[in-house]
């Protein structure tokens, strides 16, 4: 998946069925938070700054990968 340097947003990677399963996978509540409709709007760069404060950055890293791979 291209990520367009982390100016993809939100809601373009939900799209993706298989991007989709992936943050599910890794985060399975992110998609029933409150906030989740809201932020759709969001850059991944944006998002991921309030990652951050949620996960390691390592797990934030490993993500990005997966991500990159479909």
């Amino acid at each position: 998946m291209n990520l367009r340097n982390n100016q993809i947003t939100v809601k373009e990677i939900l799209e993706n069925p298989e991007a989709r399963a992936l943050l599910h996978k890794r985060f399975p509540k992110l998609l029933t938070h409150p906030m989740a409709g809201p932020a759709q709007s969001l850059t991944l760069a944006q998002a991921l700054e309030f990652a951050k404060v949620l996960a390691p950055q390592s797990v934030i890293n490993e993500l990005l990968r997966e991500l990159q791979k479909l």
